[in-house]
């Protein structure tokens, strides 16, 4: 059993932000974050590392729409 890396948890990370920009749905993300994983390493995700991935994006996420939204106020 191999095990992700924080790296290749941060890529998975990424994919899931990209799929939910398009799908705006955070479990099409969640499954985002598994193909990213068996298609770029090759491993299969622990649930963990999957729920884990959706949880960094969710932040990453989050982080965004609070800069934006203060891009927007300095503006006005």
């Amino acid at each position: 059993m191999s095990y992700l890396t924080d790296d290749q948890i941060d890529q998975m990370a990424d994919a899931v932000m990209t799929a939910y920009y398009w799908s705006c749905d955070w479990n099409e993300a969640r499954i985002a974050a598994v193909d990213c994983s068996i298609e770029k390493f090759g491993i299969k995700p622990r649930k963990s590392a999957v729920l884990l991935a959706v949880k960094i994006a969710k932040a990453n996420w989050h982080a965004l729409s609070i800069s934006v939204a203060q891009k927007i106020a300095e503006e006005n």
